[in-house]
């Protein structure tokens, strides 16, 4: 028989101070886990809204440019009826400052057509000074049409939800920063999959929330004892009492770029020799705890 033990309480990370003792604690592995997740879900993010422009544009060669208030920042899309170069210099999104380049092939009409696929590649690509780097590839899956949506002027338009696969070839990763540092996490993602829940409707990502569950692994600090596992599984689900109210987890991870990580979701890591630790997305941050398995 097996007993779950509860070896910490639930903790808001953010208010966490590292431990000396334990130069790699569950926070710090909890932390990694949730910026990789998120740094790579805003690729995914940034590729998707970029198809859908080109395609606006009907796939003809051709440059747009996005305009920030800092005079050091920007972001523009070079097109043509194959590929699209998105180019970053400190450009804000989500919480995030992008430098560099993402490129990815995508075909001429192919945006929103069933089976079509974006291959993905990064070229002196960083997310808040910390370059990432490896190739992926975005595979449309379906839509899935609902209910009429009035707007202004008395006009309708159809919700769906947008179903993608992605892809995180081997060989991703994150460095602290900067090249010559050393890798932080690697990452692998076999079929993930993201719904679009909210915002199918216009061009801007402030109004997108994305829902995603898969199996991330990788290596943390290319230390071959910090293999991990990290899992988001669709069905499952957990409750907590925040300030005397029982609020319902879904086990999916849902995404919006006015959250630092997460707006909810729960993922469990496992890594070998070490209790399970299973953390819990929020707006303002996130919990975790961790359970072990005794005979």
């Amino acid at each position: 028989m097996k007993n779950f033990i509860i070896l910490a309480a639930i903790i808001l990370l953010c208010q966490c101070k590292k431990n000396p003792e334990a130069p790699y604690s569950n926070e710090n592995i909890v932390m990694d886990n949730a910026q990789a997740a998120l740094y790579f879900h805003t690729i995914f993010r940034e590729v998707e809204n970029a198809w859908a422009l080109v395609d606006s544009m009907e796939y003809k060669k051709g440059k747009y440019s996005f305009k920030s208030n800092r005079s050091s920042s920007g972001k523009e899309l070079t097109y043509d009826e194959k590929n699209v170069a998105i180019g970053y210099n400190n450009w804000e999104t989500g919480h995030l400052y992008l430098s560099g380049t993402i490129t990815a092939s995508i075909g001429y009409g192919s945006y929103r057509k069933e089976g079509s696929i974006a291959n993905v590649y990064l070229t002196d690509f960083s997310i808040n000074q910390q370059y990432v780097v490896g190739g992926s590839s975005i595979k449309f899956i379906k839509k899935v049409e609902g209910k009429e949506k009035e707007v202004e002027n008395n006009g309708k338009v159809m919700e769906y939800n947008d179903t993608y696969t992605f892809t995180l070839l081997e060989g991703a990763a994150i460095y602290e920063y900067g090249y010559s540092m050393p890798v932080l996490i690697s990452c692998t993602i076999a079929n993930g999959q993201y719904e679009r829940a909210e915002g199918n409707t216009t061009f801007e990502q402030d109004d997108d929330v994305w829902v995603y569950s898969g199996v991330m692994t990788g290596m943390l600090h290319d230390d071959p004892n910090l293999k991990y596992t990290n899992t988001v599984n669709p069905t499952s689900t957990y409750e907590m009492t925040v300030d005397g109210k029982i609020i319902k987890i879904n086990g999916k991870v849902q995404y919006s770029t006015k959250c630092r990580f997460a707006e909810q979701g729960l993922s469990n890591i496992k890594i070998a020799k070490r209790p399970d630790i299973d953390f819990i997305f929020n707006c303002s941050g996130y919990h975790f705890f961790s359970v072990t398995h005794v005979d």
